[in-house]
């Protein structure tokens, strides 16, 4: 029986690593091109998750589509939200301030990470937003008198589709144009500019392509827990910018790393141990990794 308990939580963890690995490489995608942090990712994907219930209870309440139809359409619309934001983010805070001292960006993204929730908040009059289970009926994997191993189809699909997406985006930057630009920029941005490179124009679609990440995860968090409070940007946020530092932050494969450690380390701790001092635990096992880890600096994929 404790075999079969620890081989379900092994499953349960990789949906909590797969939406952490998502933030992560966010934070790898815009420190690799102009070696800032963006704190502001965090609450970007708690307003991409409150979009996705707000759509999908509207479109259940007012259509008769299918509940995959709905689901992919609340999907997309908080993605081009959030691309939109991104946007507008990238134009007016994160360009005029890549020029400045690194520490300018932090505290520009910490403030628009605190608008961002506050917004929220005012607009849900402090309330969080629930959504009924959908894809939620349990699989069976392994029937057993004593612990039942089992998975649900939205916990496949958010495994899989996290998958394809980080696939998708490392065979984009090692082969595609758009990658030996990016790698260009992250090497030597200056050089990248006279050699030809439009960097402002680089610079804007890794925001956004950035933004959408961080927009996917929200979604799968949505989706997957079926709540979502305002107050939860920051410290997902937290969270995800240390296992990205634990990566190194110009390492994708790193940083996926780093968040399969936390998505396992939080699971694990709530299977065992008060829930309660989860955060708490976690981030001082990841403080003592970050203390104890040397210095790496080396730009990989």
């Amino acid at each position: 029986m404790q075999g079969l308990y620890v081989l379900q939580q092994c499953l349960n963890a990789l949906q909590v690593s797969a939406i952490y690995a998502l933030l992560a490489v966010s934070f790898v995608l815009l420190y690799g091109i102009g070696r800032r942090i963006n704190l502001a990712f965090g609450a970007m994907a708690m307003w991409s998750a409150y979009i996705t219930i707000t759509v999908t209870t509207l479109f259940l309440a007012l259509t008769s589509w299918p509940v995959l139809v709905v689901v992919m359409v609340a999907v997309l619309l908080a993605g081009l939200n959030l691309a939109s934001l991104g946007f507008v983010i990238q134009r007016l805070v994160i360009v005029p301030l890549v020029p400045k001292a690194a520490f300018a960006l932090i505290i520009a993204t910490l403030g628009l990470s605190i608008m961002l929730e506050e917004g929220m908040r005012l607009v849900n009059n402090s309330r969080e937003k629930w959504l009924s289970p959908v894809f939620a009926e349990a699989i069976r994997l392994i029937p057993s008198d004593s612990f039942t191993i089992q998975v649900t189809r939205m916990q496949i699909g958010a495994v899989f589709l996290s998958v394809i997406l980080i696939l998708l985006l490392l065979g984009v930057m090692k082969r595609h144009s758009f990658g030996r630009i990016w790698r260009a920029c992250s090497e030597d941005i200056r050089m990248a500019e006279l050699c030809g490179v439009n960097v402002p124009a680089t610079l804007a679609f890794t925001f956004v392509l950035a933004s959408v990440y961080a927009s996917l995860s929200g979604s799968l968090i949505a989706l997957l827990y079926g709540s979502v409070s305002f107050t939860m940007g920051l410290v997902i946020g937290l969270k995800t910018l240390f296992v990205a530092v634990l990566g190194g932050l110009t390492s994708f494969g790193g940083a996926i790393a780093g968040a399969f450690l936390l998505g396992f380390l939080e699971t694990f701790w709530s299977a065992y141990f008060d829930i309660a001092y989860r955060d708490v635990a976690v981030f001082l096992i990841l403080i003592a990794i970050l203390i104890l880890k040397p210095s790496e600096q080396k730009l990989s994929l």
